[in-house]
């Protein structure tokens, strides 16, 4: 794996040992996807979801996520 620049890493979603990165979309989906694999917290698995939201539709705001998915944005 590569070495991760600064804004790359912040895209990244570290919970305790278990890092979720989120550098792009693609990355995103893959961590939504997993995101009941891990044994996360219901918080944990929220901070995930959040990051993932918002690269992939630019809002950490859940409802509206899903109301841009909708629309198919």
């Amino acid at each position: 794996m590569g070495v991760l620049n600064e804004k790359q890493r912040e895209a990244s979603a570290t919970i305790g040992k278990d890092r979720y990165p989120i550098p792009d979309k693609a990355h995103a989906r893959v961590a939504l996807a997993r995101i009941n694999q891990g044994g996360l917290s219901p918080a944990q698995k929220a901070t995930v979801r959040a990051r993932a939201h918002k690269m992939l539709y630019g809002s950490a705001d859940v409802a509206k996520a899903k109301e841009m998915h909708e629309r198919g944005k």
